[in-house]
């Protein structure tokens, strides 16, 4: 619902009062090139973490694509202060699908209204969005939940904040300045004037918590799922809005894996998506380039002409080959998809002690980067490659050990190091979680993601550590014996990697599925029915077709299964007297071309 506007004509201000009442202030800006009775797309630009929405309409540089450089383009431009930031009311709920994705939609419906804005059909706005970090995992969670959206570029997102902010369980020392700069930068905007008038602010008392139970080194089960819940992780399977996912190498906050985690869900449902890797992001640009990209002009290029292929839908407008990157020698490389075709490997192995103690992170790293270590680390060399190698893609380490330590369960980390440049390759750092209990053990694990040119010249190294400052205080005490195994990805760039799957795999899929209903009664005689169904086998995919036969009507519901529970859950509301039996059929619905398989029936007596 709009609460104030000005006329159509010029830059203006406005609130709108989301779906439950909460007031998000928002800036609306013309296209330059606007010829009176017509009407443009309008891409919504995204504020970062703890900010407030972009009011410098002139301005010529944001964290994507500057405002004015978009009005130039063509395209309206929405701003917005996030929900808990700036002026707008509310707790911030962290891109929540539930909450700040619900926002954007109201942010929809206003830009329909606006006599400038191209539409689709009745309320249906053509509309891009762009933005950094904060302002890239709202356009996730808003694509997902609503196909009015109809192109994305997000910069240095996230798939999971879990895989994030806390890797296999290791706690990122970032997570601080997300709990420390959010609350402040809340509770400050809300006292500031705005449109929408004096705001509490703050964060939601669920990221309170976490951030205290981040700082004692871990999360509990309930915070666990706090996380997982900020999405998009499962929700990307839902998106059909062209994406193009821009992602710096040396960004140790939200590494590459995950933009490819993103990436590999779209092109695997034939989403039209591109992947950039540049050089900056949350992280230091380690080739010299400027922030964002090794070429930031060169990111602003490609983010216009994805939205006027996507947008303007000219297809004239070459957006380019599905994959380009920036090397750690600063130049720009491009292939025909991610993952680019294996050539060969480098391989090395090499044995090492090392002490686990709570100093170890005070000789590895900054807070927000990865360095060499510079005592007690492993150190074991690569052979060179050949002369203009590319070196895209994951290092794997396997780790065989012995080692005490109080508490036995800990991390070790690993990071492959440029020996001539001194620099760890992108800046980036994994832990491996290891347990030290005197036992024989084992370890495999995928490092982040590198781009790397290399060379016979070149002289790179595997150190495993016991410490890293990106991930704060190691919390053990004692020793490891290893022994570690390593390779390095040399692809051709000519060619994908990627395996096109034409018919799917059968045997995996499971024929039978579980079914479960419970119900509560709620006022005026509803009753609210859960329906809860699992699939029995990997790899899970698709969605369950609920069938719901009650009081001489039947109902059809569909619910997405979760890729990684294999789990499907679908609440539905039914007017039912007490005692009523109601009949819940649930089917498989994925790929058609699967076997035929039974539906799976109950009946539930409602409460």
């Amino acid at each position: 619902m709009l609460v104030s506007a000005a006329t159509a004509a010029s830059a203006r201000g406005a609130v709108v009062r989301s779906f439950d009442g909460t007031p998000i202030v928002v800036h609306f800006y013309p296209a330059h090139t606007l010829v009176p009775g017509t009407r443009v797309p309008t891409v919504l630009v995204g504020a970062g973490y703890a900010k407030a929405g972009n009011t410098t309409p002139t301005s010529d540089h944001s964290d994507v694509i500057g405002l004015w450089a978009l009005r130039a383009a063509g395209y309206n431009v929405l701003t917005w202060d996030p929900r808990g930031l700036g002026g707008s009311g509310g707790s911030v709920m962290f891109d929540s699908p539930d909450y700040e994705a619900r926002d954007v939609q109201a942010l929809l419906d206003y830009v329909a209204g606006q006599p400038i804005a191209q539409l689709d059909g009745p309320g249906d706005p053509r509309v891009g969005m762009s933005g950094f970090s904060y302002g890239a995992g709202i356009q996730f969670v808003s694509a997902a939940i609503d196909p009015r959206i109809d192109a994305i570029a997000p910069d240095a997102g996230w798939h999971s904040l879990l895989s994030g902010f806390f890797k296999d369980g290791a706690v990122k020392t970032g997570i601080a300045s997300v709990c420390a700069g959010g609350e402040a930068s809340s509770v400050l905007g809300g006292l500031l004037p705005s449109s929408a008038g004096p705001q509490l602010g703050g964060t939601a008392a669920a990221l309170r918590r976490a951030c205290v139970e981040a700082v004692g080194g871990g999360l509990s089960a309930t915070s666990r799922q706090w996380f997982a819940a900020r999405g998009p992780g499962d929700l990307v399977r839902r998106i059909r809005a062209p994406t193009l996912i821009l992602q710096a190498t040396t960004d140790a906050t939200f590494p590459p894996s995950e933009a490819i985690a993103n990436y590999d869900i779209l092109r695997a449902n034939d989403v039209p998506v591109k992947m950039i890797w540049y050089c900056g992001g949350h992280g230091p640009c380690s080739t010299g380039g400027a922030t964002p990209g090794g070429d930031g002009r060169r990111v602003a290029r490609a983010a216009l002409a994805w939205f006027d292929r996507w947008l303007k839908q000219d297809a004239a407008v070459d957006t380019g080959p599905r994959f380009e990157w920036i090397a750690d020698d600063a130049a720009w490389r491009s292939g025909p998809d991610y993952p680019l075709a294996p050539a060969s490997t480098l391989e090395t192995a090499g044995a090492a002690s090392l002490v686990v103690s709570p100093l170890a992170s005070a000789t590895s790293g900054a807070l927000t980067y990865a360095a060499p270590a510079i005592a007690n680390t492993t150190n074991i060399g690569f052979p060179p490659p050949p002369d203009g190698s590319d070196l895209i893609g994951e290092p794997v380490v396997r780790l065989s050990y012995r080692g005490n330590a109080v508490p036995a369960r800990t991390f070790l980390y690993g990071q492959i190091v440029d020996t001539r440049a001194g620099r760890v390759l992108g800046v980036q750092v994994t832990p491996i979680p290891v347990v030290l209990d005197g036992r024989d053990r084992s370890v495999t694990r995928p490092l982040e993601p590198i781009a790397a040119r290399g060379g016979r010249a070149s002289q790179y190294r595997l150190q495993i550590t016991a410490g890293s400052n990106v991930y704060g205080v190691q919390r053990s005490t004692g020793s490891v014996r290893l022994r570690a195994q390593a390779s390095l990805p040399l692809v051709d760039a000519t060619r994908s990697g990627r395996q096109e799957q034409q018919t799917p795999i059968v045997r995996t899929m499971p024929r039978r599925l579980r079914i479960a209903v419970s119900s509560a009664r709620r006022a005026g005689g509803v009753r609210r029915l859960v329906l809860r169904s699992r699939l029995r086998s990997r790899p899970c995919s698709g969605e369950v077709r609920f069938t719901v036969r009650a009081a001489g009507r039947t109902r059809a519901y569909t619910a997405p299964v979760s890729v990684r529970t294999c789990a499907v859950r679908k609440v539905v509301r039914l007017k039912l007297r007490s005692g009523r039996r109601v009949r819940v059929s649930a089917r498989f619905g994925g790929n058609a071309t699967l076997l035929p398989r039974r539906a799976v029936a109950v009946t539930h007596r409602a409460h």
